[in-house]
């Protein structure tokens, strides 16, 4: 039997667009930080010794686990959102607007900040995984 896509897969195709928005957020808040710190490229990270290392650090750090963790969340929601469109779609929203927090928080410069918005991408992350599979048997089941 094939694979039918239901309309409501359009939510997820949304939602995988939305979570472009922090990866974006992310990039300007390390593009202004090199430049009010002066790191320049190739610099991944402040070189030992930099001034600014650790609030400059935080605020690329906060962009870098964002993009670590992108992909994947990324696949699942897409994978999952064969069987479960509108679940998917809202815990790919949900985990945008936890990364938006979470690089926002992380480039306070104190990385405690950076909890409340891992908190909240992985009340999305999390269940995605779990989706994921769930989708797997339901598809295989059909």
């Amino acid at each position: 039997m094939p694979l039918e896509i239901a309309s409501e897969f359009g939510y997820v195709v949304a939602a995988v667009g939305a979570c472009f928005v922090p990866l974006v957020y992310g990039a300007v808040r390390v593009a202004r930080a090199r430049k009010a710190h002066g790191v320049k490229y190739p610099d991944l990270y402040a070189p030992p010794g930099h001034e600014k290392k650790k609030q400059f650090d935080c605020v690329q750090r906060g962009h870098q686990n964002t993009l670590e963790n992108y992909a994947p969340v990324i696949a699942m929601g897409t994978a999952s959102g064969l069987a479960y469109p509108r679940a998917s779609a809202i815990l790919l929203c949900v985990w945008a607007v936890g990364r938006v927090e979470y690089i926002r928080g992380y480039a306070t410069g104190d990385p405690a900040k950076r909890r409340l918005g891992g908190l909240v991408s992985h009340l999305a992350d999390v269940p995605l995984f779990f989706m994921t599979f769930f989708a797997a048997k339901k598809i295989l089941d059909a």
